[in-house]
């Protein structure tokens, strides 16, 4: 009888072994079904990088002034036009494309780690709705150096200057915000509420999830913060010319909102300052070695980051 004991426990320890080896095999199959697809999609849109894991990537994507959805597994492809994200399922549905002419800006939140890095992209919707979308993708380092390296190969100079430009990078808003005029007489009339969303290549302009103006933040001049003379009590106004027109804007923390613009134009006008020596590990512009983002410039984030 003392014998049993140790019986069972054989068989519970060759049961978990067999359903260990049955989950493997599965796992193989199932590798091998995304293999067999992922040479269909290499086929089709030709790529310059494909990143897949075992576990995939994981991609989070919003829209300013709208729904942003949950972080989720993903297989990426680059091609000299696109991004395109892939779930993992056996039928490897698209999650998301995007035009490389879509993308406003790209730039890293947070100095390399060993762990899971994060990228945004800034992207505007071509079309008849213009929308502004925010992409997170996070990967290991190792896999998101190659994406960096990738993505500056499809995007324009500009793009990869802002990249290398001092950090921490600055987003504001979206906040609610009502456009002024003033008169000869000095009062000012405010109209229907819009949002402004600051980032660091744009000052958008939105009514809901549409975009209204995407002001290039080297044309913003003349920035300014003021009370009203007119109503005292009322919201301060920003005040500043851009593409050769004026703008005014009463907000909430007005001043605030004007020293960050302030900020944010400034740095479009900088030229990043170009490494010495690179590393061969690591050549794609950590310039400031000590650089950590504390969130000094986030005004109010929109998404979950």
């Amino acid at each position: 009888m003392e014998f049993v004991p140790i019986l069972l426990s054989f068989g519970s320890i060759a049961l978990f072994f067999l359903i260990l080896v049955l989950l493997i095999l599965r796992a193989i199959r199932i590798q091998k079904a995304l293999e067999a697809k992922l040479a269909e999609v290499t086929a089709r849109e030709n790529p310059i990088l494909t990143l897949k894991s075992m576990w995939g990537y994981r991609a989070q994507i919003g829209t300013v002034n709208g729904r942003a959805s949950k972080p989720e597994g993903c297989i990426i492809v680059l091609s000299a036009s696109e991004i395109i994200l892939y779930d993992r399922t056996l039928q490897l549905n698209e999650m998301f494309r995007c035009k490389a002419s879509e993308i406003r800006w790209f730039g890293r939140p947070q100095k390399y780690s060993d762990g899971e890095n994060e990228i945004w992209l800034h992207l505007e919707r071509e079309g008849e709705r213009s929308e502004w979308k925010l992409l997170k993708i996070r990967l290991p380092r190792g896999a998101m150096q190659d994406f960096v390296r990738a993505l500056k190969t499809i995007v324009t100079p500009e793009l990869v200057t802002a990249y290398r430009r001092a950090r921490p990078y600055i987003h504001a808003g979206s906040v609610k915000v009502q456009p002024a005029d003033q008169d000869i007489h000095g009062a000012w009339t405010l109209e229907a509420p819009v949002d402004l969303y600051l980032m660091p290549r744009y000052l958008v302009v939105l009514r809901g999830e549409k975009v209204l103006r995407a002001l290039p933040l080297e044309a913003v001049q003349q920035i300014g913060a003021l009370q009203r003379l007119d109503q005292p009590d009322a919201q301060g106004l920003v005040r500043f010319r851009a593409e050769d027109e004026p703008f005014a804007f009463a907000l909430p923390k007005h001043a605030e909102f004007a020293a960050l613009l302030a900020e944010a134009a400034k740095r479009t006008l900088e030229v990043p300052l170009e490494r010495k020596q690179k590393n061969k590990l690591d050549d794609d512009d950590d310039y400031d070695p000590d650089y950590e983002y504390d969130g000094t410039f986030e005004y109010d984030e929109n998404f979950d980051a």
